[in-house]
């Protein structure tokens, strides 16, 4: 399947993306801007996008700084849409805690690191 079939099939996708009863309530307009931006920005690249959403649980925060970094590297995501994305992103693929840092980067207190 050459890749001019896949984009409207991840779109389709994307569009289909149940949002939780929870968030609903919460900024529908702005949930529903950043799932259209998102079919279009973020799918060109992540064509397993529904996927990652489930896999990648993520703090608005967490999803913010994402955004950022996606912008970065080339994401086509104007200033006034980066909010409506973080609240889409937060709503499908978000209620995880931040992050406690890695045990690796904290030491070893026994042996003295």
């Amino acid at each position: 399947m050459g890749r001019s079939a896949v984009v409207p099939l991840v779109c389709a996708l994307i569009a289909g993306i149940a949002i939780p009863a929870a968030a609903q309530g919460e900024q529908p307009a702005q949930v529903e801007k950043g799932r259209t931006v998102a079919a279009q920005a973020c799918a060109t690249c992540h064509t397993t996008f529904g996927r990652m959403l489930q896999a990648h649980r993520q703090t608005p925060d967490q999803w913010r700084d994402t955004v950022y970094f996606m912008i970065g590297r080339g994401a086509q995501v104007m200033p006034d849409e980066i909010e409506a994305v973080v609240a889409f992103l937060a709503t499908t693929g978000g209620s995880r805690a931040a992050a406690p840092p890695r045990a690796e980067t904290q030491g070893d207190k026994e042996r003295g690191k």
